[in-house]
């Protein structure tokens, strides 16, 4: 399935990697040959994106627009914009309200790097997400299947989890339609005062409107030390 309108998020403050985002923007911390952001652009690309929105924030956004300007070397149209405070993922693509005007649109985190193509199957349903079996489900929103029901819960980093049912990172990759902008509008701040992705997500499997796909090889975020660290070296013994 592909999809021409793309957002991607590169706001935040990169605080578990602030030695190196003390001088450069997180997501063009290099990961083996190539920038953290350079990973996503080829995701979306590989999708069909040729309209990308960028959501800046954080310290040193000014340099992701240096990099990538209007976007003709990575083959799109890039348009800005610019998120004040980090509140969450779902705020910020709320703040693409005006400027994305196709029907589905594909949403994916800056730094979240997929080692294949991402693809979303061809559905009925007005959303999709990414899932991945993960080993650090604590640190992502978590999706919970049971074999016989199907979809149990979604939760957003839970600290516990049931044993009697197969749990899923929700990466950081969706597929929306218009409706988000609409469901947006009821969402209230969590404990932690974000307004989370998970809540929309759960809006439309609450109406049977969400379809799920894999990750097909290697994902990760490149959020921490850890984690570019292992994205290093699987693509140095990848290549």
């Amino acid at each position: 399935m592909k999809v021409k309108t793309g957002i991607i998020l590169t706001g935040g403050l990169g605080t578990r990697i602030s030695n190196f985002t003390n001088t450069v923007n997180k997501h063009l911390v290099p990961v083996y040959d190539k920038f953290i952001i350079d990973y996503p652009i080829k995701t979306l690309s590989n999708i069909g994106v040729n309209n990308l929105t960028v959501v800046l924030g954080g310290p040193h956004f000014s340099q992701v627009v240096s990099y990538l300007k209007d976007g003709s070397d990575f083959g799109m149209s890039i348009n800005y914009v610019y998120q004040n405070k980090p509140s969450g993922i779902a705020q910020a693509i709320n703040l693409c309200k005006n400027v994305v005007n196709d029907d589905k649109f594909v949403v994916i985190l800056g730094d979240n790097i997929y080692e294949n193509s991402v693809n979303f199957i061809n559905s009925d349903k007005s959303s999709q997400i990414v899932l991945h079996k993960h080993t650090e489900l604590y640190r992502f929103g978590v999706a919970s299947f049971h074999d016989k029901s199907g979809l149990i819960s979604i939760r957003e980093k839970p600290q516990e989890l049931e044993s009697n049912l197969d749990h899923y990172a929700i990466t950081g990759c969706y597929l929306f339609d218009q409706k988000f902008f609409d469901y947006f509008k009821d969402l209230k701040p969590s404990k932690r005062g974000e307004y989370e992705i998970t809540d929309i997500i759960h809006k439309y499997a609450d109406l049977n409107d969400l379809d799920f796909t894999h990750v097909n090889g290697v994902w990760s975020d490149a959020g921490t030390h850890k984690s570019i660290n292992y994205l290093n070296n699987f693509f140095f013994n990848k290549n």
